[in-house]
C-alpha cells in the first residue's frame, strides 16, 4: 500500500474512542506539523492543508473493510473546497473546531458535506450559543471533560441528548470520571484511562488458555518436532479449530486449503506457529477486551513492519514483541507474574523490559505512535517518520482482520 510522499512531512498519532462497553468505536488521527515547536494542530495554511488532503487520499487506500471510523479535523481551506470528496462519507468524522470562524460560506459548505452524507463532530464544545447554529448538521458532540466539568453542565447535556445528538467525553483520565460522564449520559469516551485498564494481582491465568500456554512454551525448544506439535496442538480442541480457521482466512495469506493440524504445523513452520499460537491464546483469555486485544494486534504487526522495512532477521521476534507489550493487562496480572509463566527469548524479554536493543527500539516507535508522543516522533527523520505512519495505519486495518477471523 503505497501512501503519498508528502506524509514525510507529516508526524501522526492516534487514541481510540471507546463505547459505553469499552469497545472501540473509532479511532482520532491527530496531526502535527514537523517542525512545530510547541506541538500546534495544523494551521490553515494552504501546504498544511494539502499535507491533510494527501493523507486523506491514503486513508482511502486503508479499503472499506476498517470497520471504525477515523475522526479527522479538518481545516477551513479544505471545508470550502472539494478536496476531500475522495474520502467516503462512512469512513470518517469531521472536525470542527469551536474556534471555527462561521461565516456564512463555512455554513453553506457545511450543508453541502453533510446533504453529500458526510458527518460531523462540534469538537471541544462548551456551550457558547454562537456555535448552536451548528449543531442541526452535527451527528457528535465532543466534550473536554476537564475543561469544561459536564457536571456543570447537566441541562445543556440534558438538551442535547433530546436533539439525537452523539455526546463523547474527552479526556478522561480515570475510572471516577468515566463513570460519572457514564451517568450523565454520554456515548462514547476518549482518554487515557481507557487506555490502560486496571491490574488485579496475585491471579493465575485460567484454564481455559493453559493448554494454549503450555503449546507456546514448548515450542520455544527449537528441536521439537513436528509430530510433537501436532499433538500438542490436537490436544486443545479449541485451539485446533482456531488454528484451521485463521489459516484459512486471508489474513494468513496460504493459498492451499488448509485441512488438518499436521499440515498446519508443516504450512507455518515452528516460528509462525508460535506466533499464532499466542495470538489464540490471548483471545481464550475469559477478560481480555477486544479493544486492548486490537491494541496488541496493531502493535504486534506495526513492529513486524518495521522490522521487515529495516532487512531485520528478527521479524517473527518484532511481531512477539509488539504482541507481549501488555499482556499482562490482558490477564489482569502483573507483568512479573506472566513473564514467569512465559518463556521468551531473552533479546524479546529485554526489548519488553527496557524497550532497548533492536527490538526494544521498534515497540518504542509504535508506541510513539500509539501515545502521541510528539517530542519522539519529531526526532525521526522524514524517511522514518513516513514508514512509522504507513505502518501504524496498515497494521490498524489487519488487526481488524485478524479479530474478525478469530471471532467465533
Amino acid at each position: 500500500m503505497e501512501f503519498p510522499a508528502i506524509l514525510d512531512d507529516l508526524m501522526m498519532a492516534q487514541q481510540p474512542i471507546f463505547k459505553r462497553t469499552k469497545e472501540i468505536f473509532g479511532h482520532e488521527l491527530l496531526f502535527r506539523e514537523k517542525d512545530s515547536q510547541n506541538a500546534n494542530i495544523l494551521d490553515g495554511e494552504v501546504a498544511t492543508s494539502q499535507v491533510l488532503v494527501n493523507l486523506c487520499i491514503g486513508i482511502t487506500k486503508l479499503e472499506s473493510e476498517m470497520k471504525t471510523p477515523f475522526f479527522i479535523n479538518m481545516t477551513t481551506e479544505l471545508m470550502l473546497s472539494d478536496a476531500f470528496f475522495p474520502i467516503a462519507p462512512n469512513t470518517v468524522y469531521i472536525e470542527i473546531l469551536e474556534k471555527q470562524e462561521l461565516t456564512s460560506e463555512f455554513i453553506d459548505a457545511l450543508k453541502k458535506w453533510r446533504a453529500a452524507g458526510y458527518r460531523f463532530a462540534l469538537d471541544d464544545y462548551q456551550f457558547d450559543e454562537n456555535y448552536a447554529k451548528l449543531l442541526p448538521w452535527i451527528s457528535i458532540v465532543k466534550i473536554d471533560v476537564l475543561a469544561t466539568p459536564p457536571e456543570k453542565y447537566t441541562k445543556q447535556i440534558a438538551e442535547l441528548k433530546r436533539k439525537g445528538l452523539v455526546l463523547l467525553a474527552e479526556k478522561i483520565e480515570n475510572r471516577e470520571v468515566f463513570e460519572q460522564c457514564k451517568k450523565i449520559g454520554f456515548d462514547l469516551f476518549q482518554g487515557y484511562h481507557l487506555q490502560h485498564p486496571e491490574i488485579v494481582t496475585g491471579k493465575k491465568i485460567d484454564s481455559s488458555t493453559h493448554g494454549a500456554m503450555v503449546l507456546f512454551n514448548a515450542l520455544q525448544n527449537p528441536d521439537i518436532s513436528i509430530n510433537e506439535v501436532s499433538e500438542l496442538v490436537s490436544q486443545n480442541p479449541k485451539l485446533s479449530y482456531q488454528l484451521l480457521r485463521i489459516l484459512n482466512s486471508p489474513v494468513c495469506g496460504i493459498t492451499k486449503k488448509v485441512v488438518s493440524i499436521k499440515e498446519a504445523v508443516i504450512f507455518l513452520g515452528l516460528a509462525q506457529l508460535k506466533k499464532w499460537t499466542l495470538l489464540i491464546t490471548l483471545t481464550s483469555s475469559k477478560t481480555q477486551q477486544s479493544s486492548l486485544l486490537h491494541t496488541l494486534l496493531t502493535r504486534a504487526r506495526c513492529c513486524q513492519l518495521l522490522a521487515e522495512a529495516n532487512d531485520s532477521n528478527y521479524t517473527d521476534s518484532a511481531f512477539m514483541v509488539g504482541l507481549m507489550s501488555s499482556i499482562d493487562l490482558v490477564f489482569n496480572l502483573d507483568r512479573k507474574t506472566i513473564f514467569e509463566q512465559v518463556a521468551l527469548e531473552e533479546n524479546v524479554l529485554t526489548a519488553l523490559l527496557e524497550k532497548t536493543g533492536e527490538l526494544g527500539q521498534y515497540l518504542s516507535h509504535t508506541l510513539s505512535c500509539e501515545e502521541q508522543n510528539w517530542e519522539k516522533i519529531e526526532s525521526l527523520s522524514p524517511e522514518e517518520r513516513a514508514r512509522l505512519n504507513q505502518s501504524f495505519l496498515d497494521s490498524m486495518l489487519w488487526a481488524e482482520k485478524v479479530i474478525e477471523s478469530l471471532s467465533d
